[in-house]
């Protein structure tokens, strides 16, 4: 089971690294960039959020405790991303900075927590 748990991890990790540093560097850009990064942004998203799903039921089944509340927080965030990402792409920069904004918020729920209980 912890092989499962890390290996979930790590590709959760990955994903969401790309995902958010593609996102902030695309934001930083004014958008130049987005439409040729959308669909790799979109696999790491639903790579993200699988993963992140999975690890969910290992790991918090049957609580919903302020970590798990932080958790579910981020991940809406991160859904409301790849939503603005999709839905505003013919507008690049305004969707990769709301987007920004959103997956900073997911980042900081998970790392927040840990901490909350």
């Amino acid at each position: 089971m912890h092989t499962l748990i890390i290996l979930l991890l790590c590709l959760h990790v990955l994903a969401g690294v790309f995902w958010a540093g593609s996102t902030f560097t695309l934001a930083r850009s004014g958008g130049s960039g987005a439409s040729a990064l959308l669909w790799p942004q979109m696999g790491a998203a639903a790579m993200a959020l699988l993963t992140g799903l999975a690890l969910w039921g290992i790991v918090h089944a049957g609580r919903f405790a302020p970590s798990e509340q932080a958790l579910a927080l981020g991940m809406l965030a991160a859904l409301a991303a790849a939503a603005v990402q999709i839905g505003l792409r013919a507008k690049p920069a305004l969707s990769q900075r709301v987007a920004a904004g959103l997956l900073a918020l997911t980042v900081v729920c998970m790392a927040a927590s840990r901490y909350l209980g």
